[in-house]
């Protein structure tokens, strides 16, 4: 059986098909190395989402492949060798099916060594989820081929790629009434993707795929297989139950396809004093924060009370997506500790903005009071560049870019300003009001400010 499936691979279109995926999965992903560098799971999602553009094109490949016989009208021939029908045509199969699924999992392997070459976090969740994109990929390729061999339309092939990219990526993002409903669990890559780096995906995702695996495989044998309608009507009846499970096996909301991993939450701390400490996940971020943190630690040490150590803020539910995730709203905070949100610049590598979010504030900015008011932001800006002794302040967020647009940059400047040309003493005395007043949760920071504490 090992030579008909060479002579397969030589003769059939496996090569070119498998160049195709890894032109769907690895370009794609490669594009989007400093996203994923340090993350399993983040590098999975992006192997889906090239999985997404995969299957449309093993899907239209297997087609072609399914309908050369009828093509090159030796259906009658093939039929009269004697052989079992599943001789004839496993060497098809196999060489289509596995060359594309050895091309994926390459691809899988690669990027998983580049994740852990990088220094970044391997967990095991995310590992599994390409591996059944893998068994997603080779479903769909023989569903080609059966469908090729059914109906052997020239318009099949392209008709069979156009529906399941509009099924994948037009499909989904339809909202009705405000809500994506099931709809938004038929993309391969899970839909919302991950908050943090520090999410995985849940069991019940893993499920959702794994069943859609299934009805893949199955529907595509049982294609490639049948003569008679009943064993067409059965691979119909597997695909629609390997849709219906992708659909329904996992709830609607990023809370049910994403759990946190605590071993990638794992604190990580860097050698020396002050403290300095980041998620398992950011450690490859650890000798830049440090730095940047002790920094800030330094900066805060003028204020009474100052903290003594910076830590990563750790999310203990999914997130949302959002800038106000960040905050601890249920604050278990450890005496002495400010802490930071750590999201790189994809375009450095590293995160450019951790001492202007410690110090913003005087040390407040990530506090359960929730995101401060549009009118606070300026007072934290200042008080955060007064603490570092710069003429500017421009903060940068995880995933958002820099928040604070340049037109509040003159109001920055001229307040800070204005702060400095009081007595020191009194500069110092306003900056820790601002500070004491956002840990009261007091909404109006620009008048301890700008009154002061003189009469």
């Amino acid at each position: 059986m090992i030579a008909p499936i060479r002579t397969e691979l030589r003769r059939s279109n496996a090569r070119v098909t498998a160049l195709l995926v890894a032109a769907a999965t690895v370009l794609l992903v490669g594009n989007s190395y400093p996203y994923w560098r340090a993350s399993s799971a983040l590098a999975a999602q992006e192997l889906m989402v090239g999985l997404s553009l995969a299957v449309p094109l093993v899907l239209a490949c297997g087609a072609i492949l399914g309908r050369r016989e009828a093509r090159t009208r030796t259906v009658e021939l093939m039929a009269s060798t004697g052989r079992p029908r599943w001789q004839r045509f496993l060497p098809t199969t196999a060489a289509l099916g596995g060359t594309v699924t050895a091309t994926f999992l390459l691809a899988t392997a690669t990027l998983l060594v580049a994740v852990v070459a990088g220094d970044g976090y391997l967990g095991l969740h995310d590992v599994l989820m390409p591996l059944l994109g893998a068994l997603i990929l080779a479903g769909a390729t023989w569903i080609g081929i059966g469908a090729g061999r059914l109906w052997s339309s020239p318009i099949l092939p392209p008709l069979l790629g156009a529906g399941t990219l509009v099924l994948l990526f037009v499909v989904p993002p339809v909202r009705v009434d405000g809500r994506y409903g099931l709809r938004s669990n038929l993309t391969l890559a899970i839909t919302p993707g991950a908050a943090a780096p520090w999410e995985t995906p849940t069991t019940a995702a893993l499920l959702a795929r794994l069943a859609l695996a299934a009805g893949l495989i199955t529907a595509g044998l049982l294609l490639i297989a049948s003569r008679s309608w009943p064993g067409r009507a059965g691979a119909a009846a597997a695909l629609a139950a390997g849709l219906a499970g992708m659909a329904l096996i996992v709830p609607t909301g990023a809370a049910a396809k994403w759990r946190i991993d605590p071993a990638a939450q794992r604190p990580v701390c860097a050698d020396g004093l002050p403290q300095v400490c980041v998620t398992e996940v950011h450690r490859y971020l650890l000798p830049d924060v440090a730095s940047e943190a002790r920094r800030a630690l330094d900066a805060l040490a003028v204020l009474p009370g100052a903290p003594t150590r910076v830590a990563e803020v750790r999310l203990d539910t999914v997130g949302d997506h959002s800038e106000a995730q960040w905050r601890r709203f249920t604050p278990d905070d450890e005496p002495g500790t400010v802490y930071v949100a750590l999201g790189p610049d994809t375009s450095i590598g590293r995160d450019p903005g951790v001492a202007q979010r410690i110090v913003m504030g005087g040390g407040t900015y990530l506090s359960p009071c929730g995101p401060p008011a549009e009118n606070a932001q300026v007072p934290m800006s200042v008080t955060g560049a007064w603490l570092l002794g710069t003429d500017d302040f421009r903060v940068w967020l995880p995933t958002f870019g820099y928040w604070l647009s340049d037109e509040l940059q003159p109001e920055i400047r001229e307040r800070l300003r204005a702060l400095r040309a009081l007595p020191r003493a009194e500069q110092l005395a306003r900056v820790t009001a601002v500070r004491d007043a956002a840990r009261r949760c007091e909404p109006d920071l620009m008048t301890p400010l700008t009154a002061g504490t003189t009469p």
